[in-house]
């Protein structure tokens, strides 16, 4: 793979030499295309920093599904590399991308908090206002996340929500009249959008505003607005095709507690209509951003039958 150019963050060392350069301190994320480690920097006396960093890891090997993995990984470089000189606080930081024999990796910034769920309105909806920021600063360069979920949304220092996780996100050509189309199906799918489920042909942007007003209502209610209680199983596909259908009814289910303002602003979002679905360019001048107090007078608990 060739180097971008001009490239002072992207290297290829031996594996003695990335064992020289970097302390892998413990496992704190894994999945079956990689994991992820908390590291520490080791100074060129090999002594540790107290710098921590976040790397995602790909081992290598000469089979396809390990090559496919590796240029998955190389995208995603490419993808968040490109946010470098151009940032956002929302959109996570990228430190570096090493090539070994036996490993290929990305280095980015560490953050150690999930962003919570069932927490007050008022506490979430400056969350809410810098994650649509952030995919507004995505769709208007051409990416897509497509999988965005509370599981990809940490918490840095500072109290910003920031959107991790690229490895499945795409970037178009803006010129291109293919832009933002696909009919792939894949994610996570409680957070599929109607149209991304079933792989029917779809504007990506569409689902990725699907996907955050399923997160917002998550992280204001403590589960999905169509699962009947928080982690529900889908052991057989028959269940996600019950599911999927509760999503195509676009009927919320269960109680919840938000303000009328909130309701009505996730419901601009949650449309199994994509062409009645919300760009997030039009939720960004929401009325819902006017005035960032919320009235506990407002605040109203919402009842819906609930149907397999």
């Amino acid at each position: 793979m060739p180097s971008p150019p001009e490239a002072n963050d992207v290297f290829s060392l031996s594996d003695q030499l990335l064992a020289e350069r970097l302390q892998f301190v413990k496992e704190i994320g894994f999945g079956n295309w990689g994991s992820v480690w908390l590291c520490r920097p080791k100074s060129s006396s090999g002594k540790h920093s107290d710098v921590e960093v976040a790397v995602k890891l790909v081992h290598r090997s000469k089979t396809p599904t390990t090559a496919a993995r590796v240029r998955s990984l190389w995208n995603e470089m490419k993808i968040v590399r490109s946010f470098k000189h151009d940032p956002h606080p929302s959109i996570i930081p990228f430190h570096s991308f090493i090539i070994t024999p036996s490993y290929a990796l990305i280095t980015m910034a560490y953050l150690p908090t999930l962003v919570p769920v069932e927490v007050s309105e008022p506490r979430a909806k400056q969350w809410f206002r810098s994650l649509l920021s952030g995919v507004h600063f995505l769709h208007s360069r051409g990416v897509v996340h497509n999988d965005i979920k509370p599981a990809n949304i940490l918490l840095s220092p500072a109290n910003v929500p920031v959107l991790v996780d690229y490895g499945f996100a795409e970037k178009y050509d803006l010129q291109s009249s293919k832009a933002f189309h696909s009919n792939l199906a894949y994610g996570t799918p409680e957070y599929l959008s109607p149209e991304r489920a079933r792989g029917m042909p779809h504007d990506t942007r569409k689902s990725d505003v699907w996907s955050l007003g399923v997160t917002f209502f998550e992280i204001l209610v403590g589960r999905t607005p169509f699962e009947h209680e928080e982690g529900e199983v889908f052991e057989k596909k028959e269940d996600l095709e019950k599911y999927w259908e509760r999503t195509m009814r676009g009927k919320w289910v269960g109680n919840y507690t938000m303000s009328k303002q909130a309701e009505r602003f996730l419901q601009r979002m949650i449309v199994p209509n994509a062409d009645l679905r919300c760009t997030a360019a039009d939720l960004m001048l929401d009325s819902y951003w006017e005035g960032s107090a919320i009235s506990t007078n407002n605040v109203k608990t919402f009842h819906s039958e609930w149907h397999a």
